[in-house]
């Protein structure tokens, strides 16, 4: 095995967090779990530190109309290379038998669509448009 300049197979740079302004905002979709197809609306808040804040909301779908709602809290980090790692904290508003989820994705270059797995649902998938505003703030760049 070669190593140059003293350094090991082991070093990894760790990934640089990003700004995450351009995050804040409502984002709109689904994701899919053990209950179905889920209707799922965030309410973020991204910092200039990278660090991103907010709620998860989840709904029925038409196609799942007698599941329950819940809102819970999570907290998170935006990195340069687009991926956003958003974690589960309280519940806000807690149904019977549910359990908090996390998001493990990636915000396109757009700032308008961020895809990626659920972990806990066995990496399902999950797609969220992000609702444009009427102007542009640039304080947001």
């Amino acid at each position: 095995m070669f190593f140059s300049a003293g350094l090991s197979a082991s070093s990894v740079d760790p990934p640089m967090l990003g700004n995450a302004k351009r995050i804040s905002g409502k984002w709109v979709g689904h994701y899919e779990c053990f209950d179905g197809k889920t209707g799922v609306t965030l309410m973020l808040t991204g910092h200039k530190s990278g660090h991103v804040e907010g709620s998860f909301s989840f709904y029925p779908m038409s196609s799942s109309a007698d599941m329950a709602t819940g809102r819970f809290v999570l907290v998170g980090s935006y990195y340069y290379d687009g991926s956003l790692i958003l974690d589960s904290g309280a519940w806000i508003e807690k149904p019977e038998g549910h359990e908090t989820i996390s998001l493990r994705g990636k915000v396109n270059p757009s700032f308008d669509t961020f895809t990626g797995t659920v972990p806990e649902c066995f990496n399902a998938e999950f797609s969220l448009e992000k609702m444009q505003r009427l102007h542009y703030d640039k304080t947001l760049d």
